[in-house]
């Protein structure tokens, strides 16, 4: 859709995460930016830069010691206490991230793999038969919230729509609000998650520890020292919204994707039964449709950065999706091109803070695109229904309504 020039230099002036306007328009917002304006300034949320081109984003990225990760977000989160490891900078970065490093490895997410097919057909088992399904609500949220919170902290069943509830007030901030009143509810959702997970590792340590995160993080130990109960809430934090949200952001654009755009399920069904194909498969889809719309950054100094001169405590906004789009970087880069090599896309982040979860999010992807190509039927949006996107520090389809062609019977 092209829409006029002067009204897309408005909404980069009034650029933000949390507008619908700068969402629908982010393409032409992005191609604009980094073609007349690579260090875009907002007025928005006390104002900010914005970053748009490949290499500012990279660079920004792999500058923690003139960028600093705290807070993470524009506007702030408003948790008093870092978030660990995102809002983490060095040195203690590296020695928080350690710690759960190993957890989050290739090969300890791929001892994951029967238990996460095993989850991926019971959530298609939930499907057979239907004649509709919202499949944001169904598939999509579904799989990474019980993926982080059963395989990871052990959250019994009963308490997965409780927290999917408050991580959602956090992450996806009303539009229509102001700054103040959102940061008032995501201030309360944060503490009504630390209050749950404070239950939790007072459980741990009265009956005993289990082989979950919250155990481990309880009985480890940085440089002789075990850590405090705050630090263990910045985990639990960053851990479960980072776990779920964002892939559920992938997910539920993908499988919007398959019904407006049919013949892109018709490509990936070619590629899903050979494993070097999926793979690029995947790391193509996550360059075309990053978890993440941006994060932010701090400036610790007065400095000159791409040609902008910055001073010290002015924030940065690194934006992966116009990254990813920049054609100094990718030839035909608006283009969904399943076999791309090279393929440098910075979906999940660059540098230190490159995400945690990125191998989780990947077998996520695998599991589900092989288990749901080959035995759900294609469909179409609702009739009479609609999409229903949300903003915030993830961008992702909240409802995908849908009806089902024909279901194969045995």
């Amino acid at each position: 859709m092209s829409v006029d020039d002067g009204v897309i230099g408005k909404l980069i002036e009034h650029f933000s995460l949390h507008d619908k306007d700068c969402q629908k328009y982010q393409h032409e917002i992005f191609t604009e930016m980094r073609k007349s304006c690579p260090v875009a300034h907002s007025v928005e949320h006390g104002g900010y830069y914005a970053l748009s081109r490949y290499r500012d984003v990279y660079d920004a990225a792999h500058k923690p010691e003139l960028f600093s990760s705290f807070p993470v977000t524009i506007p702030p989160f408003g948790n008093p206490t870092p978030m660990i490891p995102i809002e983490a900078d060095p040195p203690m970065h590296r020695k928080y991230r350690t710690l759960v490093g190993a957890q989050f490895s290739p090969k300890s997410v791929e001892a994951l793999e029967p238990y996460m097919r095993e989850m991926v057909r019971g959530i298609v088992d939930g499907l057979v038969g239907k004649s509709e399904a919202d499949l944001a609500k169904e598939v999509a949220v579904a799989l990474p919230l019980r993926a982080i919170l059963e395989l990871y902290l052990g959250v019994p069943e009963k308490d997965w729509e409780m927290l999917k509830n408050e991580f959602i007030y956090m992450l996806q901030p009303d539009p229509d609000a102001t700054d103040e009143e959102n940061q008032e509810r995501s201030m309360q959702a944060g503490l009504n998650c630390t209050m749950y997970f404070a239950e939790m590792l007072e459980e741990r340590r009265t009956q005993g520890y289990g082989s979950d995160l919250i155990s481990h993080l309880d009985q480890a130990e940085l440089e002789g020292e075990r850590l405090t109960d705050d630090e263990i809430f910045g985990f639990c934090l960053v851990l479960v919204p980072a776990g779920f949200d964002t892939t559920a952001s992938v997910l539920s654009r993908l499988l919007l994707m398959f019904a407006e755009k049919p013949e892109v399920r018709d490509q990936l069904e070619q590629v899903i039964d050979d494993p070097g194909k999926l793979d690029l498969a995947i790391e193509e889809l996550i360059r075309f449709m990053p978890p993440q719309p941006g994060v932010a950054r701090n400036v610790t100094e007065a400095c000159e950065f791409a040609g902008q001169e910055l001073a010290e405590g002015d924030r940065l906004l690194l934006l992966w999706p116009s990254a990813n789009r920049d054609p100094e970087e990718f030839p035909n880069p608006d283009e969904l091109v399943l076999d791309r090599q090279p393929n440098r896309h910075l979906g999940f982040g660059s540098g230190i803070h490159r995400c945690l979860g990125s191998h989780l999010a990947r077998l996520e992807l695998k599991i589900l695109l092989q288990e749901f190509l080959h035995r759900v039927p294609r469909y179409r949006v609702a009739p009479g229904k609609e999409a229903v996107w949300h903003t915030g520090n993830t961008w992702g389809v909240k409802t995908v309504p849908v009806v089902f062609e024909q279901w194969e019977t045995a």
